[in-house]
């Protein structure tokens, strides 16, 4: 990964944290768990719609470009703080 999208992703997941700490919709359960509403491991596309920031975030933590988020990228990204 280069250098400028390390970056990227650094601010990407300390701007979700910040938006996530100002908000009790995601206390208690773990975020991942409650942004994955069918419970297949992943978070997709639409599952990602019901939070704003991480659609807006989406393509940015989607490494591996398979247009779902796992639990390692998920993890990578530190969002569930």
């Amino acid at each position: 990964m280069n250098t400028k999208r390390n970056i990227f992703l650094s601010i990407a997941a300390f701007s979700f944290t910040l938006a996530l700490t100002s908000t009790n919709a995601f206390s208690g359960e773990s975020l991942f768990n409650k942004l994955d509403s069918n419970s297949d491991g992943m978070i997709s596309k639409t599952e990602a719609e019901a939070h704003e920031v991480l659609k807006e975030l989406f393509d940015s933590l989607d490494v591996d470009g398979d247009e779902l988020i796992s639990p390692e990228e998920f993890s990578l990204a530190n969002l569930d703080k």
